[in-house]
């Protein structure tokens, strides 16, 4: 049987944030409107709690550590399309 993986409060906030965020059903019309400010807005709204998702994601045996490096990358993408201003 899999080892359970426990969250930090830190961890389990940070995973609801970003299901908040990327889980809002938005209607058709709104989709195709939706502009990189408007996914950058996004991105960087849950930024942080993507970093902290990496840390779970690398206590995860077997896949966790390519899992996150495969975050890592996505999220290097993004850093350069929307970088902080």
């Amino acid at each position: 049987m899999a080892e359970e993986i426990k969250l930090t409060n830190e961890e389990a906030a940070a995973l609801d944030q970003i299901e908040s965020v990327l889980l809002k059903r938005e209607t058709a019309a709104s989709a195709e409107a939706l502009d990189t400010g408007d996914l950058c807005d996004k991105y960087h709204s849950i930024r942080a709690a993507l970093l902290i998702l990496i840390k779970v994601l690398k206590k995860i045996p077997g896949v966790g550590a390519k899992a996150a490096a495969a975050l890592e990358f996505l999220m290097g993408l993004a850093d350069q399309v929307c970088p902080v201003t």
